[in-house]
């Protein structure tokens, strides 16, 4: 099990883009999935739910999108 919050992203979305600016901004650890490049991380991505970022936190919590704002569909 990860200890630091996995994110989901796809190239050319603007919320997967404003969340990992903000969070290398305030030093915030992850490990960034690209499912716009494996469709094996697609599929992972699309477990958890169809608009990226997705964020999987260590504690098993799953968030969609950026604080309120609507991703990228991946579905």
């Amino acid at each position: 099990m990860t200890t630091i919050p996995i994110v989901y992203t796809i190239r050319g979305c603007d919320a997967c883009v404003k969340l990992i600016n903000k969070w290398n901004a305030a030093g915030i650890k992850f490990e960034e999935r690209r499912a716009d490049l494996s469709q094996e991380i697609m599929n992972e991505a699309r477990n958890y739910g169809d608009i990226v970022p997705i964020v999987v936190y260590p504690d098993g919590r799953v968030e969609e999108g950026l604080e309120g704002e609507i991703g990228c569909y991946i579905g």
